[in-house]
C-alpha cells in the first residue's frame, strides 16, 4: 500500500494539494514509502530532502506558509524532472520492443505492384551476424534519436568500452546476435561483463536471438534486469520467425 500514492502523477498532485505544514510533512513521508517501493537510489532521496527542507517562522505564520509554499513548488519542479526522464526511458524501451514491426513491414509486406522494390530482392534480405542487425537498428533509431552515435568508444582508466549505439549521454543500446554454436552462457557472460564495464546509468540489451538459444525469454528478462541496483537495465529479445 502507498498511501494513495501510487505513480509521479499521483505524488505531485498530493503535494500540490497539501494546505499546511502537517499535510505537507506527511506527503513528503508516503512520498519517501513510494520511492523506496521503485527502489530509487540514495542520490534522490537526499535531493528530496533538500528540496522539501524549509525552517519555519515561529514568530510569523504567514512566512512559515510562503516557505511551505516555496518548498512545494522546489518537490514538484523535482518530481516532475524525475517523471518526464522515466516516460523518456519508457519510450526508449518501447520502441525497441516494436522493432519486429519494422521489420516485418519492411521485409514480409509485398511492395507496391509499382514499386522498383520488388518481393524477391527483399526475400534476399537476411540478417547474417550483429553488424547486420546494428546496421537496421541504428537506421531505425535515427530519425526518433537524431542524437544517437555509433560505436562510441570511452576510456574507462583499465581499458576501452566501445557502445554500440549511445542514445544520449546516459542511455546505451548493447546489441547481441546468438549464432550457430553459441551457448546460452556466452551469451550470459558478454552481458554480464558489459553491464559492469558501460559507466551509462540505462543499458538496454537488445537481443536478437536468431538461434533461438534463451528458452523462457521472460525468466531472462526478469533476471538481467534485477541483478544490478545501481543501473538501469532493460532487456529486449527479439526471436525471428523468418529471418
Amino acid at each position: 500500500m502507498f498511501h494513495d500514492i501510487r505513480s509521479m502523477r499521483d505524488a505531485i498532485e498530493r503535494v500540490e494539494n497539501v494546505s499546511d505544514e502537517n499535510a505537507f510533512e506527511h506527503a513528503i513521508s508516503d512520498l519517501r514509502i513510494y520511492m523506496k517501493q521503485l527502489g530509487m537510489e540514495a542520490s534522490s532521496f537526499i535531493e528530496l530532502e533538500k528540496r522539501a527542507f524549509y525552517i519555519s517562522n515561529g514568530y510569523s505564520e504567514k512566512d512559515t506558509k510562503e516557505k511551505m509554499q516555496d518548498a512545494k513548488k522546489r518537490v514538484i519542479a523535482y518530481l516532475t524532472g524525475i517523471m518526464s526522464e522515466r516516460t523518456d526511458k519508457e519510450l526508449v524501451i518501447q520502441v525497441l520492443e516494436n522493432f519486429y514491426l519494422f521489420l516485418e513491414n519492411l521485409l514480409e509486406r509485398e511492395p507496391h505492384k509499382k514499386s522498383g522494390i520488388n518481393k524477391i530482392q527483399l526475400a534476399g534480405f537476411k540478417i547474417r551476424n550483429e553488424y547486420d542487425v546494428q546496421h537496421l537498428l541504428y537506421a531505425y533509431l535515427k530519425p526518433l534519436y537524431p542524437m544517437a552515435r555509433l560505436e562510441v568508444n570511452e576510456d574507462t582508466g583499465y581499458g576501452t568500452v566501445r557502445a554500440d549505439i549511445l542514445l544520449d549521454e546516459d542511455c546505451a543500446v548493447e546489441i547481441k546476435c546468438t549464432r550457430k554454436g553459441m551457448s546460452l552462457k556466452k551469451l550470459i557472460e558478454e552481458i554480464e561483463a558489459d553491464m559492469v564495464h558501460y559507466s551509462e546509468k540505462n543499458i538496454c540489451f537488445f537481443i536478437y536471438d536468431k538461434e533461438k538459444i534463451i528458452e523462457n525469454a521472460f525468466c531472462f528478462k526478469k533476471t538481467y534486469e534485477e541483478k544490478m541496483k545501481d543501473k538501469h537495465i532493460h532487456v529486449i529479445i527479439h526471436q525471428p520467425k523468418i529471418l
